[in-house]
């Protein structure tokens, strides 16, 4: 009998040790099926070619191989107040950076570096925390079919960055409820604080910590303490971000805050809000799969809100798990609304990990009713995919095209110990894959439709001729012209 017991003890372990290994390789065979079966190509035949793709990848690219000692990426050179990092500021360019300059950089380096962090999120999260076989199982299904994770693999944007951020959160969140401790609450908040460098919206992730171990609603001191505190170390973060971050002038917070007075931004604001409103609820506001997506975290919040038992209570008691979900759902939401873009895949790219991070969190917790219904939501968004084949074609669009060689800009040079970043800046007009990733390292690039002599970088490129004063034409071709500022003549 007991000879039984321990085969059966082991080929549990065994399984579960195959389906944690499963579990760590998912992003990887996510990567070899968006590009091999469903792209017909090489990962190595990938290039970034979206405009936030290249920004990061040649952000990455400059800081990888010339430290801090690189251009401004901005737009309409406006600067940052500290260094010289873009408008996504230096959080996710340092993580990207760092195995840049491990691994080296090229053009298909972020899809890898992408599929490497997801799987370092699970080893960590296996690592942590004990996870059953079966919950292993709806854990992997769960990922090789959320629509999300397939359509971003083989991008090189950033959302896989932040899928892994989010594991590694409800890893260390799941041992911290189990086993407490005020180490493991340290951790949790240097986790928070760096994290949020990446995403400034994850300082709502303190959150749940403020909750532990208030099972009933109680607005005490100790409460009202917690969270004046989180505002204030959220407020700090948000100023000292913001340092490092390029100026976005099409943004909706600076048309806000440029308002010339309180009746105004009272008014830019609830616009705002109601529009960001209407095109979360409206299902044809965009297409199906961004929909499909609002709705899921729509339902997956009010579900939980009811699940915690703080409605039924009246705000006495509440069921921990659920109520985090809720908490982290409701948050990231109401900022989205309030403060970002609901429209053209924004908020979508915001929340995705978000939802994904929420069904975690509920798998571990043995809330099975959360795991079937994601799952079929799962299997209708696939579903969906397939019948919407130009999502597909939208982001596959120039990802495998080959680098057109542009010679002209080979005739960029960067200067060692500038007088300012200005001097290995470079204006362009054309942000494309064959201008972006032809710029060699260390030169920052400052996006213009406004080129005059007003302009401070040393170096513009041009689609057009130019008639200015203070730029001579070095060399053009038939994709654009190179004009050098006078004053650096050697």
């Amino acid at each position: 009998m007991k000879l039984f017991r321990k085969h059966e003890l082991y080929r549990l372990d065994k399984t579960r040790w195959s389906l944690g290994l499963l579990l760590i390789a998912s992003p990887w065979i996510l990567l070899v099926i968006t590009t091999s079966l469903i792209a017909h190509h090489s990962v190595f035949d990938s290039v970034p070619c979206w405009s936030d793709e290249l920004a990061y990848w040649h952000e990455i690219l400059s800081f990888s191989r010339k430290g801090f000692d690189f251009g401004y990426y901005t737009m309409n050179e406006a600067l940052p107040n500290c260094l010289s990092f873009g408008t996504h500021g230096f959080g996710a360019v340092s993580v990207y950076a760092l195995f840049g300059k491990i691994f080296g950089w090229k053009a298909y380096s972020m899809v890898i570096a992408n599929a490497f962090f997801v799987s370092f999120a699970f080893f960590v999260l296996a690592a942590l925390v004990k996870i059953k076989s079966e919950k292993l199982l709806f854990i992997l299904i769960f990922t090789l079919s959320y629509l999300p994770l397939i359509l971003f693999s083989s991008t090189s944007m950033t959302e896989l960055l932040n899928f892994s951020i989010m594991i590694m959160y409800v890893g260390l969140l799941q041992v911290y409820f189990q086993r407490g401790g005020t180490n493991w609450l340290l951790v949790l908040l240097v986790f928070c604080t760096a994290i949020s460098f990446i995403r400034i919206i994850y300082i709502i992730l303190y959150l749940p910590l403020i909750f532990k171990r208030k099972n009933a609603f109680k607005f005490d001191g100790k409460f009202l303490i917690s969270v004046i505190l989180w505002i204030v170390a959220s407020s700090v973060l948000f100023v000292f971000n913001n340092l490092f971050v390029s100026p976005y002038p099409d943004s909706f917070l600076t048309e806000l805050f440029k308002s010339n007075s309180f009746p105004d931004f009272v008014s830019i604001f609830t616009s705002h809000f109601i529009q960001n409103s209407r095109n979360f609820i409206n299902p044809v506001s965009d297409n199906s799969i961004q929909v499909l997506l609002r709705y899921f975290e729509l339902i997956l919040c009010l579900f939980c809100l009811w699940k915690s038992n703080l409605l039924q209570s009246k705000f006495n008691t509440m069921v921990l798990e659920y109520f985090v979900v809720f908490l982290m759902l409701f948050f990231f939401l109401m900022v989205n609304i309030a403060a970002y873009d609901v429209f053209d895949w924004r908020d979508y790219r915001v929340m995705v990990p978000v939802v994904y991070a929420g069904v975690l969190f509920l798998i571990l917790n043995d809330k099975a009713i959360v795991v079937r219904g994601s799952l079929v939501l799962n299997v209708l968004g696939l579903i969906i995919l397939i019948l919407s084949p130009q999502v597909l074609e939208a982001f596959n669009k120039g990802r495998y095209d080959k680098i057109g060689v542009n010679q002209i800009l080979n005739k960029i040079e960067y200067t060692k110990n500038p007088k300012s970043g200005f001097d290995n800046s470079i204006v362009v007009q054309q942000f494309n894959t064959n201008t972006v990733l032809n710029i060699p390292a260390g030169i920052g690039i400052t996006y213009s439709d406004m080129l005059s002599d007003k302009l401070k970088s040393r170096y513009i490129y041009s689609d057009k001729r130019l008639k200015l004063q203070t730029y001579k034409l070095i060399d053009s071709n038939e994709t654009g012209c190179l004009y050098k500022k006078q004053a650096d003549k050697n």
